[in-house]
């Protein structure tokens, strides 16, 4: 649509002020900006192009979204809430000039502003100097401007009798320009890799300031259609496109869907990976619409709303830890600390679809915001010392640089609050808990979750291959690295294509099987490093007590040389907050059989990394919060971070099975490595648990079994079904049964199985068998007494089969022997075996 530049003042909407709601939380909210307004004002500088004109945080960012953001905080800051001058140590009058002055700089250096006015100089190329708008620009930097737009929107708005009419001119432009010059356009399709959602979402934000500022305008029609058209299509799945079908020549009348932006599971990517971050794109970017029909008075157009709630259902809630923050199972390219981006999904779950679990994590989320901002002295919202911290040094991007951002999500929430009112009563926070527990499959995202009470365990299999065990506090203690659990290598002279040697991220597996089952779930995949040469067979077992057990078996297919070559890779978080010390004490202590080693967590002191071996220890356990037990390890360090090329927070690294450096001269197959985590696991119950557990002897090594205290964790790397028969020393005279053959004779017990091709999974002890009563029976209770040396007497040979909820017992020696048999629920009986085979039948 052609734009025209405004030559008069337009009628613009009423701005409904007495319907503001000063809830409990939209005060909190309106605290956390107050807060930030003396860091925000230390930001702001003059700009001599026209007069009174002034920007934030340089005014060159990206898509003029520092000063934009800033601006409508200011604005509603000054103009909203319960405003304390003492506090924020600035008036309401320097506020309020300091917002004017940047929406008057953000005018005169849009594409519609005087030709001589550009942005002011700054360290990056692409912005300094030159005008902002998108003219000239492609689709994704064009139309990124929408969300700057609308935030200037907000600001002026508010503002907008105090603004003169060179001002108010201004503020037409660019937002009739905006719109004008998407309504029309056609919104963008896409999924894989990149989805469209963020850019339909920010385009319809563009289009809704116009939209809801001026209502008489002659285009208002269209810039509905066109808003319609890109809200709808932000979050869209084949099955929005089957129920609003078009064809490629002839559209309906009234079609509006035209574009797929989800997988069917509600899962999207951007940055090569299921992303958070713009999964929840689409709902946050649209919320703007919402918040301007709050302010005046007008009805929410169901568009800006479609999909939320399935979205949220199925994902975004799934995926909240304790503080609201959404898990990144396939790894995370921002900071991890996305607290306020986050809580604005919450919110406008909350307050535009009254879910309570939505306003329970919103809540949470809140806290964590006000903890984080309250430990840094300035008011920051990320971090004390943003300048010093790297997110793109290519783009220029601190974290200081990403501050306005956070606080305009808070801004919104705000201003949700404000208009929408408080919300509906949030979920009780244990009762959801134990609600949301259970098995997640997200088979189009690649990616599969089990949640307990307490614990959060994920496995993804496409974009970033890695599995997270994560204890209670989350993020907060286990980081997802890229390549969690799985490792990275070096290959020297691959022949694997570029971007898919799975080198040090692992983009695709093969024959890939994901099991769920009713309490966790099990994966096997096969990971090809380089071109082929190494072959990772990997399995991961989600379990019953929110534990995990990672497996791995690798198969050198060719001659190669291998440097840096680690798996078992760990994510540790070492921040220090002083309002977060049971979170980010600053430290982090690892236990191991041999003592105990802290860490400090800090960045930017000029000191070098800290690396530490701990050798091959049987366990190691991190600050009494999550334990790992180790089988086949080839070492343990610990990489202490303090040099950060690209910041995401304090994250240090340890590494479970460091293989360091390898020459293989032909093919070969090497022994396994097997790894159980342990969330919420104190150092001592870590090592109670390493007592407890063992791995056993295989009949081939296509499969593996692991003891895990009560429960036995099998994998099959095997291509067809097979039975596993297992082994290992006895080492107590109380013995666990688990479904199948379990056998006693001498000195060893055994099991065996069958299992599925490619499977994993694991089987709890059906009950528990104390030898001691037989023992006691032949005078020898001594034989007992000692673990190291358990042995059965000649002439007792036990089968134990359990099948459903039947015990078949046999013992087939020559001599009687008593067990004390216990069954789940605690009940113990005495049971007698007969000599030479006969059977008894136990029910469980």
């Amino acid at each position: 649509m052609q734009f025209t530049p405004a030559t008069e003042v337009w009628r613009i909407r009423s701005l409904q002020w007495t319907t503001v709601q000063n809830s409990e939380t939209a005060e909190r909210f309106y605290g956390v900006l107050q807060r930030w307004i003396p860091f925000a004002v230390r930001q702001y500088g003059t700009w001599n192009g026209r007069p009174n004109c002034g920007h934030f945080f340089g005014g060159t960012f990206w898509y003029q979204a520092d000063t934009a953001h800033t601006a409508a905080v200011l604005a509603i800051v000054a103009k909203l809430g319960d405003y304390n001058e003492a506090a924020a140590g600035v008036s309401k009058e320097s506020l309020n000039h300091m917002a004017v002055s940047a929406i008057r700089y953000m005018g005169f250096t849009h594409d519609t502003g005087p030709e001589d006015c550009v942005r002011a100089e700054g360290v990056l190329p692409y912005t300094s100097g030159k005008k902002w708008g998108g003219q000239g620009d492609n689709f994704f930097m064009a139309s990124q401007n929408g969300r700057s737009v609308a935030a200037m929107a907000v600001a002026a708005w508010l503002l907008w009798d105090e603004l003169d009419i060179e001002t108010k001119l201004l503020v037409q432009n660019v937002t009739a320009s905006y719109a004008d010059r998407w309504c029309d356009d056609e919104p963008r399709n896409g999924v894989y890799y990149d989805t469209q959602c963020e850019e339909n979402a920010w385009t319809s934000a563009g289009i809704s300031a116009a939209m809801a500022l001026f209502p008489d305008h002659p285009h208002q029609e269209a810039w509905q259609r066109g808003f319609a058209a890109w809200a709808i299509n932000s979050v869209t799945t084949y099955q929005d496109r089957l129920a609003d079908p078009s064809g490629l020549i002839d559209t309906p009348h009234g079609n509006l869907v035209k574009t797929v932006t989800f997988h069917p599971d509600f899962t999207s990517e951007n940055h090569a990976f299921v992303h958070p971050s713009y999964f929840c794109a689409g709902t946050n970017l649209r919320a703007i619409h919402a918040v301007f029909a709050f302010m005046g008075q007008t009805a929410v157009m169901p568009e800006a709303v479609h999909n939320n709630v399935p979205l949220y259902e199925r994902t975004v809630k799934v995926w909240a830890q304790f503080d609201g923050l959404a898990v990144p199972v396939q790894g995370q390219d921002w900071w991890y600390n996305r607290q306020h981006e986050r809580q604005l999904t919450h919110t406008i779950l909350n307050v535009l679809h009254g879910n309570a679990d939505a306003a329970r994590y919103a809540v949470e989320a809140l806290d964590m915001i006000e903890k984080l901002q309250l430990s840094n002295s300035k008011g920051a919202l990320l971090e004390e010392n943003g300048e010093e911290c790297v997110i793109n040094r290519e783009h220029a991007q601190f974290a200081k640089d990403l501050e306005h951002g956070s606080a305009y999500d808070i801004a919104v929430s705000y201003l949700l609050h404000a208009f929408g009112g408080p919300g509906t009563a949030p979920s009780e926070k244990s009762e959801m808990a134990e609600r949301m527990a259970g098995v997640y499959v997200y088979p189009h995202g690649g990616s599969i979750v089990h949640r307990t009470s307490d614990t959060f365990t994920s496995f993804t299999w496409r974009n970033n291959v890695m599995a997270l065990s994560l204890p209670q506090k989350s993020v907060w203690n286990v980081t997802p690295l890229y390549a969690s659990f799985t490792g990275t290598v070096d290959m020297e002279g691959g022949s694997g294509r570029q971007g898919l040697t799975n080198e040090h991220i692992v983009r695709y597996v093969e024959q890939e099987r994901i099991t769920p089952y009713e309490q966790g779930f099990g994966a096997v995949v096969t990971i090809p490093r380089g071109g082929g040469e190494l072959m990772q067979d990997v399995a991961f077992v989600a379990l019953p007590d929110g534990g995990s057990v990672y497996a791995e078996r690798f198969r050198v297919t060719k001659a190669c040389r291998l440097q840096n070559w680690r798996t078992g890779l760990i994510g540790i978080r070492n921040e220090r907050y002083e309002k977060l010390p049971e979170l980010a004490p600053g430290r982090r202590t690892l236990y191991t059989p041999d003592g105990e080693e802290t860490f400090e967590g800090f960045y930017g002191r000029g000191e070098p990394d800290r690396i530490h071996s701990f050798g091959r220890p049987a366990y190691i356990n991190v600050d009494h919060e999550i334990g790992y037990l180790l089988f086949g390890s080839s070492g343990v360090r610990y990489v202490n971070r303090h040099v950060y090329p690209k910041w995401k927070g304090v994250e240090d690294i340890l590494v479970l099975n460091d293989r360091g450096e390898a020459l293989f001269d032909g093919p070969a197959v090497l022994e396994p490595t097997v790894i159980a985590a342990l969330p919420n696991r104190t150092a001592e119950q870590t090592k109670h648990a390493s007592g407890n557990s063992c791995l056993w002897h295989t009949n081939e090594r296509n499969a593996i079994v692991l003891e895990k205290e009560d429960l036995l964790v099998y994998a099959s790397y095997k291509e067809t079904e097979m039975q596993i028969a297992a082994e290992k020393r006895l080492s107590d005279s109380a013995i666990h049964l688990w479904e199948g053959a379990n056998r006693l004779t001498g000195s060893l017990q055994s099991w065996s199985g069958n299992v599925t091709a490619r499977s994993a999974g694991f089987l709890l002890a059906r009950c528990t068998l104390d030898l001691r009563p037989g023992f006691a029976k032949l005078g020898l209770t001594g034989a007992c007494s000692n673990q190291a040396s358990m042995e059965l007497p000649d002439g007792v040979e036990l089968e134990c089969i359990a099948v459903g909820d039947r015990l078949i017992l046999r013992n087939r020696g020559t001599l009687e022997w008593s067990v004390d048999i216990t069954v789940a629920d605690g009940t113990k009986r005495n049971v007698m075996l007969p000599a030479n085979g006969q059977a008894v039948v136990c029910e469980l």
